[in-house]
């Protein structure tokens, strides 16, 4: 049975090699930002991490599977979508993207 994994992370792809299994990668194409603010819109609440988490790698998968289904249609196997953030007690940060973001995180953090 065939893995496709619906990232083009690294880190991810690493893990599951480590784990014996070479899966095939897509790129998911998902706006992270506008689902969640949709899903929130929506419930009329934030999104603590794990929800948030959660959403993004099943909206991955879900993009990946379906286009995976039309360009691929004898796919036999299974996706993987996956997502990871960073919190800060309730705040949900995201990529610091600089060297300063990140350590002025770092500063924040100190002692929590």
């Amino acid at each position: 049975m065939r893995v496709c994994l619906a990232s083009t992370s690294p880190a991810r792809m690493m893990l599951l090699r480590q784990a014996g299994i070479e899966p095939v990668t897509r790129a998911p194409e998902v706006d992270e930002e506008a689902v969640v603010a949709e899903v929130e819109a929506a419930e009329g609440r934030r999104l603590p991490a794990p929800e948030h988490v959660l959403l993004l790698a099943r909206r991955k998968a879900a993009d990946v599977a379906q286009r995976l289904r039309a360009e691929e249609p004898s796919f036999d196997g299974f996706v993987i979508g996956g997502d990871s953030m960073f919190a800060l007690g309730d705040e949900i940060l995201g990529k610091p993207y600089t060297a300063e973001a990140a350590t002025a995180r770092w500063h924040g953090m100190r002692g929590r």
